[in-house]
């Protein structure tokens, strides 16, 4: 790790230290505000040690991993950091998944123990759990949250099995854990294949966090909590922010626009980072007035572009504005926006690279380093992932033979030292013999003031090889909506004739991805479907 100093929090090894830490420091700071219900550090670090005397109790080792099926809550932050406390790998499973994707990830995983709320939403996962039971995680204790059922064991019930645990068999559990042990499993999305669980470490989790509050930081620290409990926004970029700086968790349990000022305002939450698209369906379906944003002084997103129309509203709500870029396998963000950016390269550009985190642009063959403007974006560094759970193929596959990550992003410097994401190599196709990056067509098309989003696929072609289509998503009643044919001239304005694409669809609906993107999975399907019935 870097020498380089990292000045507004305490640098300390693992992350189940950090409540510890704060009880110590700031007993009564508030830790987490999960509804009407509040703990502070004091009482969190309570009960990460009652829940964590509770999983050695249940058979929980150092290197076996756990894993939990609910919403963002109090208790899963709790299982969470116990489970860090002692040395397990955390898993948080994706409400939305169904039951072969929960048997892949579960036989990959292989938890000792499973943490489950029974009914998400008006979803029952009772028959997939006792499927499962009987299957992937036969002989697994699966401990039923906020619901009951026979043969699951009631979580306040497991957290009282601690109680009996003697000290020193806890402080030699705790004493046990490295900095460079597994502390989260993060599933890849998949979209390429079967997900992939990427092991991050404490070492890597922490120097994020704290990375993280060199660039971001609020006084008091309080940060909105909407994530889901499975990607590294939630378990990370948000929970650990906080959670490093001492700060609270203000907890939702899912993203609902219309209840999000009111906690924005009731909570006094001073830091809100979310995906573009959730700024962008807050302002449309619910258009707050700024007044209930009067606490906050950062607004961030991640994950994708925002378009500069967006940007401009939100300076309504907050003057301080922060875009980065990063990945599951580089532990978070590694190029982070500079305050007092303006609108155009907020909209255009992703930071500038930490100096805590080595950045590279290299051969998109992985065959090294490019003295090129454009490249490949490549990391070394004490976040990245530690490798794929059981995966030693695909994790040397991640890496160039000289050991940096491969992140699979296009990323172009700019003259002042910006950089852009202009594509992704997976994504890439090629077009009568041209390469084609879909996201740099995607820039052009969110030029258009009227156009929220735009996907970019490729499809089989039997002259060009391949060819693309647009997807682009504009909002209900817009008066700005473009059509098609104007979204063809400004790509022909922008772009080489080969990249622009054969086919556009404007549409007010689009299926999204939980986090927010545009789900091109899907998109491609949809693609298919539309050429067979022009075929017809």
């Amino acid at each position: 790790m870097s020498e380089l100093p990292m000045n507004r929090t305490p640098a300390l090894l693992r992350l189940g230290d950090y409540p510890a830490h704060w009880a110590r420091a700031t007993p009564d700071g508030e830790a987490i505000v999960d509804g009407d219900r509040r703990l502070s550090y004091a009482e969190f670090e309570a009960q990460i040690a009652a829940v964590a005397r509770a999983l050695l109790v249940a058979g929980v080792k150092r290197g076996d991993r756990v894993a939990m099926l609910a919403t963002a809550c109090l208790e899963h932050l709790v299982h969470y950091l116990a489970a860090a406390r002692i040395g397990a790998t955390w898993l948080g499973l994706n409400p939305r998944y169904r039951l072969d994707e929960f048997r892949h990830v579960l036989s990959d995983a292989r938890p000792s123990l499973v943490v489950a709320m029974l009914e998400i939403e008006g979803r029952s996962y009772l028959e997939e759990l006792n499927v499962l039971g009987a299957d992937v995680l036969a002989g697994v204790s699966v401990v039923a949250l906020r619901g009951s059922a026979p043969g699951f064991i009631d979580w306040d019930d497991f957290v009282c099995t601690g109680v009996g645990l003697p000290v020193a068999t806890y402080a030699a559990a705790v004493a046990a854990v490295l900095p460079g042990d597994p502390a989260l499993i993060v599933y890849t999305s998949g979209s390429t294949g079967k997900p992939k669980g990427a092991l991050l470490s404490h070492r890597a989790i922490v120097t994020s966090a704290r990375i993280q509050c060199e660039h971001w930081w609020a006084q008091p620290f309080r940060i909105l909590n909407n994530a889901p409990i499975n990607h590294i926004g939630g378990a990370i970029q948000i929970t650990c922010h906080a959670l490093v700086a001492g700060g609270t968790n203000v907890l939702m349990d899912r993203f609902d626009p219309a209840a999000l000022p009111g906690v924005i305002q009731r909570e006094r939450v001073t830091v809100i980072h979310q995906v573009a698209t959730m700024y962008q369906i807050l302002l449309d379906k619910v258009r707050p007035a700024p007044a209930a944003f009067a606490s906050l002084q950062l607004m961030i997103w991640s994950g994708s572009a925002a378009p500069r129309g967006l940007i401009e509203r939100l300076r309504a709500y907050c003057p301080n504005l922060f875009t980065s870029y990063g990945m599951t396998e580089t532990g978070g963000e590694v190029l982070y926006m500079p305050a007092g950016a303006d609108d155009d390269t907020l909209a255009l550009c992703v930071g500038l690279p930490d100096a805590h985190i080595p950045l590279r642009l290299g051969h998109v063959d992985g065959s090294g380093a490019t003295p090129e403007p454009s490249g490949e974006i490549q990391i070394q560094g004490p976040t990245v992932m530690s490798g794929y759970l059981g995966l030693p193929e695909a994790t040397a596959a991640a890496y160039t033979a000289d050991g940096w990550l491969r992140t699979g992003d296009i990323g172009e410097r700019q003259p002042d030292g910006y950089y852009r994401i202009t594509g992704r190599l997976r994504e890439m196709f090629k077009s009568g013999g041209y390469n084609i990056y879909p996201r740099e067509i995607e820039l052009v098309l969110e030029k258009h003031p009227g156009v929220e989003m735009a996907a970019v696929i490729s499809l089989p072609d039997p002259v060009y090889n391949e060819i693309g289509h647009a997807w682009v998503l504009v909002r209900a009643g817009d008066p700005r909506a473009p059509s098609a044919e104007e979204l063809l001239v400004l790509c022909r304005e922008h772009l080489a004739n080969y990249k622009v694409p054969k086919l556009i669809h404007v549409r007010e609906n689009l299926p999204m991805l939980p986090i927010h993107k545009l789900d091109k999975v899907a998109l491609r399907q949809w693609s298919l479907e539309n050429l067979a019935d022009t075929a017809h």
